[in-house]
Formats: C-alpha cells, structure tokens, sequence
C-alpha cells in the first residue's frame, strides 16, 4: 500500500535484487531463483558464500509507484533459455501503452566464465580476462502485462559493459544506449572502448582507444543548449596500462567515433571498471578540502573492513570515535 510516499511490497522467497528500473507506473524487479545454506552461514557468516543460485526462470515484479494511475502490482515468471537473469544491468525501462513495457539491459552469461576470480588488477591478459570473466551484451525485454509473455532478444553480441542513456529520457522511450564495450568483437574482453547503439535503427558507432588504454563507465552529460537526446558528451575514466595512471576522456555523443574532444589527466590511478555517474548540482561541487576531508574518511573506513561485523553503536568497530564524527561529517547529523 501507499504510506504517505512509500510504497511497500511482500516478494516471495529469498529476493536478491541486484538492479531495477522505473516506467511511468512501475518499478521493475527481477527476482532470480535463490537457495540458502544456512550451515555455511553459520560456520563463515559470509552471505555470499551462503547464497546459491539455482536454475530455473526468474520472477519479474511489477511494482506500482507511487501515484500511479490504476497500476497493480503483478507478478511474472520469466521463461528460462539456459541463461540467468540473475545480473541484469538496466539502461532503460518504459512503457508502449497500457499493456506493454520494454526494457533494454546488459545481460550477462555467466557459462562461459572458467576460472577463478581475480583482484585488482583483475588479469594480466585478455586471455585470462575471459576465462574468468562472463559474456555480456545488449539485449531487449518485452513484457505483455495482462498475459504475462515476456520475450527476449539480443540488440547486439558486441562483449558490452556499463550501459547507459540520456537521464533526460530516464523511463520513457529511448533511442540511444551507450556502453563500455570490448575489443574483441562478441568475445569476451574488459571494457576498453566507447559505443553508441541506435536502438530504432539497429546501428553503432565504436570509438576504440589504443590497445593499452581501457574505458570504464560512459556517464551522459547533456549540452546546456541541446535538446535532442544525444546533444551531450560522454565521460569515462580511461586507465592507462602503460603509465598506470588514468585520465577522464571526453566525447562528443553527435559523434562518437571521432575520439575524445578533450582528455583530463588525473595523475593518478583509478581501478578500471568503476561506476560513476554526472551531476551539474551545486551539491556536487565539493572544495579540495571536502574532496580530502571525505577521502581520509573512506580510507579509515577501508582499513577497518575486516571488523564490519563488530561495529559498534559508537562507531567504534570502523576505528572512529565520537569525537571523529564531526571531524568527517560535519553538520551531516545537525
């Protein structure tokens, strides 16, 4: 029910959402097939290790918003192809009319990943990238609402990453979806370059960086005098393998295989595959010493990791003390 803003829904089973996207009238939830071990829980008390994801199709939720007209929540069960939908990444989700929403994602295939995890940095060849790595791409969901039929089908096998839209169009039709993408084709490979999808046309244009340089994240910046949907630039922190440092290159999204437009120099290296996102708010506009004063806070928290079981009302368990509080937030809790 609607609680003065909060809209509040009962999901069966163990829910793992992992992503979900809003239309006009819904929130959208996958809720893929999950089973717990409890004794492993008990004995490593790491919830990962306690999760197992099991085959089968997974749940779409249909939650209404709130204050939207006449929608009620419904439940759908997805037809399973022999591929998870476990880790859907949303770009965008609308609505066709009443009956139908579409929904474009990157879909990860998970079968084709071998190996063992790695750490930073990750792999040392793109051969041992994708032996433990997942194959992902663009792919386009159709749901029929009062049928309950929800299609699938793959825009473009191109091995793609991070994907993302103008925010302007957030929840209603779209045109453009842009994406970190490999450079190899439909193998899978670390996200290296910058594409462009035309979705209505079924086109893309591909910026491709040298091959010791790798993209992470696209983030949308609209133009101040742009009103078309791809009238913006793109962002994305490029990692240098050679120098190993990173620097953040920016495109223009009218034309993306020209290369960046301008390229900004970090001087420091940032783990490749970061999410990031744009804001022009005022709220964003931090000084070097807030910049500072946040990143003495996320270092002293990193360093007590381990002991986020332990804390303490007092903050204790993270090495902060009461007195630490107004040292790194400020006003934050006046």
């Amino acid at each position: 029910p609607d609680k003065g803003g909060i809209v509040e829904a009962d999901l069966p089973g163990f829910a793992l959402l992992s992503d979900f996207a809003v239309t006009e009238n819904y929130s959208v939830f996958f809720q893929p097939p999950v089973s717990t071990k409890s004794v492993q829980f008990l004995t490593s008390k790491e919830p990962a290790k306690s999760l197992a994801l099991d085959q089968g199709g997974a749940l779409l939720h249909l939650i209404p918003r709130v204050g939207s007209k006449g929608a009620r929540q419904k439940t759908i069960v997805v037809p399973f192809d022999g591929i998870s939908d476990a880790e859907l990444q949303f770009c965008n989700a609308y609505e066709v009319d009443e009956d139908t929403i579409v929904m474009d994602v990157i879909r990860s295939d998970g079968r084709s990943a071998t190996g063992k995890s790695l750490s930073w940095p990750w792999a040392t060849s793109t051969d041992e990238y994708s032996k433990t790595s997942s194959k992902k791409s663009l792919w386009r969901y159709k749901i029929q609402i009062s049928s309950g039929v929800v299609t699938k089908d793959c825009t473009d096998n191109v091995q793609a990453s991070f994907g993302v839209i103008n925010p302007a169009v957030s929840g209603k039709k779209h045109r453009y979806v842009y994406a970190a993408v490999g450079g190899r084709g439909s193998d899978v490979a670390p996200p290296q370059g910058i594409a462009k999808f035309n979705i209505d046309a079924g086109i893309k244009e591909v910026w491709m960086p040298e091959g010791y340089e790798f993209c992470g994240e696209p983030m949308f910046a609209p133009k101040k005098t742009g009103n078309g949907e791809d009238e913006g630039y793109i962002l994305s922190v490029l990692y240098n393998g050679r120098t190993n440092e990173s620097e953040i290159v920016v495109l223009d999204a009218l034309n993306i295989e020209a290369g960046p437009v301008s390229r900004v120099p970090l001087g420091i290296a940032i783990p490749h595959g970061y999410y990031g996102c744009f804001s022009a708010t005022e709220e964003t506009g931090w000084t070097a010493e807030e910049i500072d004063r946040r990143a003495r806070l996320a270092d002293k928290m990193e360093s007590k990791g381990n002991m986020w079981n332990e804390v303490k009302s007092d903050f204790s368990g993270l090495g902060l003390r009461l007195d630490d509080i107004e040292e790194y937030f400020g006003d934050f809790f006046g």
